[in-house]
């Protein structure tokens, strides 16, 4: 999984007053929005990004004012020169409305003297009250060599903070690190200390939480001054799958919600948001089926995930209440059809959106359960109006069978044939499923080695079902090995939802390839679903044409643990086809295998 890029140059300070809000939709003013939300820049023109999302109240004011903080990145296709992009140094915006948004001024005019390397990226602010000041924390990519026990080293993350008497600042950074950075191994090699969020208990207690791929989320007491930690670390999100925690208290849990996958792939970019839920801060975080989200086969409940819209890669969150108590939460997303500012320099355009957040069976859901919002919606409440209804949930569709393989004769069916020859399936005397040796092979961008056993599907709306076992241990594997299903096109173009054993995680990844697309585009992308079982169900529902896709298809994955509880993850439109054909797969590295129980095709209803 990737992250962010690092990032050099330096950035302008500016400020501008509060002017008269402007419309961000059609829709009457005052009453509605409409994604992506109008941040404006001191000249008037629009920053089109705001990556990591952090939301602040001024407790001075009143009615009330809000500051956006936003992590160091280009905003502006118009701030570029000759020596490059204009790296913005966690640019602030104010509001009063909660919609429109106005530039303030860049947290700092340059890296803090010190504390950040000279090349270090400034990372996922957290702003803070506390202790009768405002408190920024903040990423430092790189830090002076001062502060590192590797010196030279240009990996060596950790959390700074800075202190300000206003949310505007000027902030004036500590001279100590809040979290140091954390050696995962001789020489250069660093866990990712990233995405600080900071929470308080009823008793006054404040937790820090940080962290990302590279070692897992994080939870430690900070100290009164909040100046640093105390106490042990206490992991609570597994290495590999998470970062960008946000943790808030709902009834008597608390709730994290966390990003997985890569933020920043353009329009193949699968980030998306899951959640789960503790009876105290330190966890352990547990989602709907009651999996833990540091576990090896690894929790949490998608809670935001991309549904064929023109939003992908929605996350890294911040959550509030407004004037009304209705929750809503800010997050950051891609527009598919306009994922970069620069393909070039690999710097994907972040968009600051906006949805509700309703409570139902002690859950959270975000805009209904439908993914992120390209309609026009109602806006948070800043007098205290009265809450609206929650928006309807999206039906789960029901499916007529069409046809069921569980593999227990004495050998395939004949609907089954092989796309490369030599591979084999075997079958076990007097038990069901088809049992398949996983290769030493893949079906990724150029490497198009994997043995696939295919069959043709039928016309129209399709739900495509599987349940398998991968026989790896759980430690496993130093390469990815993963068994499900694939729909292509061909090798190059298709979606893929699969079982994956890498790096001593279990999950299972619903990715897309791509061919062709434009020099320097990427061609495969990947999101995660729920968590795999002992016995894994996949399920793929397949929408062909269905309105406002531009003739593009829709592919939604889902997974279960027990094939009776489902778990929705996202949507990933391409172009396959009516000729598509669906696929088995067992490939990444040899030495493994899988069985196949069964595997089903029905017909989707609308």
């Amino acid at each position: 999984m990737l992250l962010r890029c690092k990032f050099a140059a330096l950035a302008a300070v500016a400020t501008l007053a509060l002017a008269p809000s402007g419309a961000c939709s059609a829709a009457p003013p005052g009453t509605t929005y409409t994604n992506p939300l109008p941040l404006r820049l001191a000249d008037g023109g629009l920053a089109e990004s705001c990556a990591d999302p952090s939301l602040l109240r001024d407790r001075t004011t009143s009615p009330a004012t809000w500051y956006m903080y936003c992590t160091m990145d280009p905003v502006s296709y118009k701030e570029r020169d000759a020596k490059g992009w204009k790296f913005r140094m966690m640019p602030v915006y104010r509001s009063v409305d909660l919609v429109n948004w106005y530039f303030v001024r860049d947290s700092f005019d340059q890296r803090p003297a010190g504390i950040a390397g000279p090349d270090a990226g400034l990372w996922a602010p957290e702003p803070v009250y506390q202790n009768g000041s405002y408190y920024l924390y903040f990423t430092v990519t790189d830090v002076a060599d001062a502060h590192s026990p590797e010196k030279g080293c240009k990996s060596d993350s950790a959390i700074a903070v800075a202190t300000s008497a206003s949310p505007a600042g000027p902030w004036k950074t500590a001279p100590q690190l809040v979290v140091a950075p954390r050696q995962s191994g001789a020489g250069c090699n660093f866990h990712w200390t990233f995405d600080p969020d900071v929470v308080e208990d009823g008793q006054g207690d404040r937790w820090l939480y940080y962290g990302s791929y590279d070692g897992g989320i994080y939870v430690q007491r900070l100290a009164r001054d909040g100046l640093k930690v105390e106490g042990d670390p206490v992991r609570i999100a597994a290495a590999n799958r998470y970062e960008g925690a946000e943790v808030v208290k709902h009834g008597s849990h608390w709730y994290m919600f966390a990003s997985s996958t890569d933020c920043c792939r353009g329009p193949l970019t699968g980030y998306a948001l899951y959640v789960g839920r503790a009876t105290g801060p330190e966890g352990p975080f547990f989602d709907r089926q009651g999996n833990d989200m540091a576990a090896t086969r690894v929790g949490g409940t998608p809670v935001l995930a991309q549904n064929g819209n023109r939003w992908i890669g929605a996350g890294h969150n911040t959550v509030f209440q407004d004037a009304a108590g209705q929750w809503w939460t800010f997050y950051h997303a891609v527009d598919r059809d306009k994922g970069y500012f620069s393909v070039e320099d690999k710097l994907t355009r972040r968009p600051l959106l906006l949805d509700r957040i309703d409570w139902i069976d002690g859950w959270p859901v975000i805009n209904g359960g439908h993914g992120p919002s390209d309609t026009a919606q109602r806006r948070p409440a800043v007098r205290g109006a009265a809450l609206t209804s929650p928006p309807k949930a999206p039906a789960t569709p029901s499916a007529t069978p069409l046809w069921l393989d569980r593999f227990d004769g004495e050998r395939l069916d004949a609907r089954w044939s092989w796309v490369r020859p030599g591979a084999a399936g075997s079958f076990a005397a007097g038990q069901p499923g088809l049992r398949m040796a996983t290769q030493d092979a893949d079906l990724h961008v150029d490497t198009n080695s994997a043995a696939v056993l295919a069959s043709a599907l039928p016309e129209g709306d399709l739900r495509i079902e599987a349940r398998l076992r991968l026989d790896a241990p759980l430690e496993c594997c130093t390469k990815p090995v993963q068994a499900g299903l694939v729909v292509m096109r061909d090798d190059d173009n298709y979606v893929k939802l699969v079982e994956l054993a890498n790096d001593g995680l279990r999950q299972v990844e619903f990715g897309k390839e791509l061919a062709p697309v434009g020099p320097g585009y990427p061609r495969y992308g990947n999101t995660v679903v729920g968590t795999p079982g002992e016995w894994t169900w996949l399920r793929i529902d397949v929408r062909r044409a269905a309105p406002r896709t531009k003739g593009e298809e829709r592919y939604t994955a889902w997974s279960s643990q027990d094939g009776r509880a489902w778990v929705q993850g996202g949507t990933w439109t391409h172009r396959l086809g009516g000729g598509a054909k669906l696929g088995l797969v067992a490939m990444g590295g040899a030495g493994h295998a899988v069985t196949f129980g069964q595997v089903s095709v029905s017909r989707l209803k609308r």
